[in-house]
């Protein structure tokens, strides 16, 4: 699979009333983004607040994000869960909506081992319909794809990559340089986004994307063209605030009333998630207002 650049971790847009998809909205959000030229979306994602969303509504979302994208773009599809056959099953419910690539979690809430990983992930790499990118979060599952697991993974042909939220820059380097050329390496943790395109990610999956595509992509071209002034200062002036404003509260939420800020109600984080608090919302607000002051509304 070609790709590469900066990938949108989707938002889910849901209606308050009933817990359901808002597929006019998901529409909507997903034409701005792929209009804003963003590389790659990916729906289904921690972002998108999987864990709380039921598989049909989960094929729900990644078939609305495939039909609007039309090919313009990939679509990474979250296909997440516990066991081999929910994971296999919402693969097979991905291809068939017409995903390119399917994400694969690290199972979690069970403790396990890394012969206990390469048994998972090798299972479904045998039976996926599609092709499938490792999702390493440990601090959220509890269960990281050790750095000799990946290497040893990468060489199925049906894996072609990683993406790493592991946070660890060190970890992140060992992935780049340690598999093979062809198997791509994404940067889940966006405040490493300029030092991991120093050590040679293929690209970034960037929550700050949902709100601010444009800017997300521009950063990675700027990279990808030796522009390393342009880099830095997108960095310094959006991504370094936008991740500190946004750390202290579940990420889903605060990215659910930026994109509202910005102009499209997405509805509000499903349970278990909370509510913002007037507080935060009012920080968030600020933190939004101080970013977008720098910039042209037409460059974000």
């Amino acid at each position: 699979m070609n790709l590469a650049g900066t990938v949108v971790p989707m938002a889910t847009p849901t209606r308050r009333s009933r817990r359901a998809v808002d597929d006019t909205a998901l529409r909507k959000f997903t034409r701005g983004l792929v209009e804003a030229g963003v590389h790659g979306l990916f729906p289904g994602s921690s972002i998108g607040e999987f864990p709380s969303l039921t598989a049909a509504q989960n094929r729900q979302v990644i078939e609305t994000v495939a039909e609007v994208a039309d090919g313009r773009t990939n679509v990474l599809a979250g296909c997440c869960d516990t066991s081999v056959g929910a994971v296999l099953d919402k693969i097979s419910s991905a291809e068939e909506a017409g995903a390119d690539a399917a994400v694969v979690v690290s199972p979690y809430y069970l403790t396990t081992t890394q012969p206990g990983l390469e048994r998972f992930f090798t299972t479904i790499a045998d039976q996926s319909a599609l092709p499938l990118l490792l999702y390493n979060i440990p601090p959220l599952t509890g269960n990281e794809i050790g750095i000799d697991l990946v290497g040893d993974l990468a060489e199925h042909d049906n894996i072609v990559g990683l993406k790493d939220t592991s946070g660890d820059l060190n970890y992140h380097y060992r992935a780049v340089s340690e598999t093979p050329d062809d198997f791509l390496v994404f940067q889940g943790a966006t405040q490493l986004a300029t030092a991991s395109l120093g050590v040679g990610t293929d690209g970034l999956i960037a929550g700050p994307a949902n709100v601010f595509p444009r800017v997300m992509t521009d950063l990675y071209e700027a990279y990808d063209r030796g522009d390393l002034v342009e880099a830095q200062r997108l960095m310094q002036t959006v991504v370094t605030p936008f991740v500190g404003a946004t750390s202290d509260v579940p990420t889903a939420a605060a990215l659910k009333y930026l994109v509202k800020l910005d102009g499209l109600d997405i509805g509000s984080p499903l349970p278990p998630l909370p509510q913002l608090t007037d507080e935060e919302q009012t920080a968030l607000t600020a933190a939004y207002r101080r970013i977008t002051d720098q910039f042209d509304k037409q460059t974000l």
